[in-house]
């Protein structure tokens, strides 16, 4: 067939493999007789890193919660080789339109993955950024950049971060991330974040989950540009007031009105991915880097850095001066039940992998 590596391993090692690893695979093959009570994760983490050509293949019989995965039910040679040599080109479907839109936001389709964050000091988990996902019955796995866009044009931004909410702060309080002193990571449009009503709401839904303000972050995710600083003022002060972190996501030169942000009452700040990635190649984006990051720490911000993915990138971080990293060198996003998994195997490293 061409060559190449196959790798062989039980779930939770797979789940590792996936959570950290850059390769392209062009098969993943998922036993369920040998899942060891994962077969969602790992079906939902294998849709994660797979590229649109990557084959999701699955032994045993079909599963209604999988329609994507091609399945192979009796495992003989002839029949998992016929299945790897067919065509892997997975169709992203018809583009939705409001009514699946909206029948997301009420059914059962809206998720979560969660990213973890670092401490660069001693690199132990700090925290998780929940991100949200849409598993749809006709379209499939709809990617975030698919189905947000088209959310918050349709003036739904405030259903969807509520739903994001309620799940991430009870995977918070549930058995796979509660006590392990991690804080929750939430995002919040402009929009949302100015209406008075939005933040009585997230307050309610943290006491019914029996959180700790402090363990929760609202990130201001900056989907157009803030006009009304005054307006954003009495939110942040509101939100501190009632013992949330804040932070303001996607730090960069493109952002308007930088400098009046960071006068805001945040307590963190999120370096754009896209210029960390540059940081190494690029000394008009390490000036600025550095800059904003002497700027935020004046200011006793915890500064964040987005898309870390290698051991340079990590120690160029460090020596700007950067707090906490997010990024490929610690996981991908994860399934919920993944992240104790991940944990386990990355506060047994020595460093982090390139």
């Amino acid at each position: 067939m061409g060559g190449g590596a196959v790798s062989a391993c039980d779930a939770k090692s797979a789940v590792v493999r996936l959570a950290d690893t850059r390769r392209h695979y062009s098969h993943l093959l998922l036993d369920q007789n040998d899942a060891d009570g994962l077969m969602d994760e790992f079906a939902n983490l294998a849709r994660e890193i797979a590229a649109p050509n990557t084959g999701l293949l699955m032994l045993g019989a079909a599963s209604s919660r999988h329609p994507d995965i091609r399945v192979i039910p009796t495992a003989t040679c002839l029949s998992v080789l016929e299945a790897l040599m067919a065509s892997t080109l997975r169709p992203s479907g018809p583009a939705m339109d409001l009514a699946d839109i909206r029948a997301a936001l009420i059914g059962a389709m809206i998720g979560t993955r969660y990213q973890p964050i670092v401490r660069i000091a001693d690199r132990r988990p700090v925290g998780v950024e929940a991100l949200a996902r849409l598993n749809h019955p006709d379209h499939g796995h709809v990617s975030p950049d698919r189905f947000v866009p088209q959310i918050e044009s349709a003036g739904l931004a405030g259903e969807l971060t509520s739903l994001v909410s309620v799940i991430a702060f009870a995977d918070l309080a549930g058995p796979f991330l509660s006590g392990r002193g991690l804080r929750m990571s939430v995002n919040f449009p402009l929009d949302v974040l100015l209406q008075p009503a939005a933040l009585d709401r997230l307050e309610e839904q943290r006491l019914a989950a029996g959180l700790a303000a402090e363990t929760i972050v609202i990130e201001l995710t900056e989907s157009r540009p803030v006009e009304d600083i005054p307006s954003l003022r009495r939110s942040l002060e509101r939100l501190r007031g009632l013992g949330f972190g804040v932070a303001i996501d996607d730090v960069g030169p493109a952002v308007p009105r930088l400098a009046p942000l960071l006068d805001l009452p945040f307590t963190s700040l999120k370096l754009d991915k896209v210029l960390v990635q540059e940081v190494l190649v690029s000394d008009t984006v390490r000036r600025f880097l550095a800059a904003t990051i002497a700027s935020a720490k004046a200011s006793g911000f915890t500064v964040v850095a987005e898309g870390v993915e290698t051991d340079a990138i990590w120690n160029e971080m460090r020596d700007l001066g950067v707090d906490e990293v997010q990024g490929f060198i610690a996981a991908r996003p994860l399934p919920v039940a993944a992240v104790p998994i991940w944990w386990d195997a990355w506060t047994g490293r020595a460093k982090p992998h390139s």
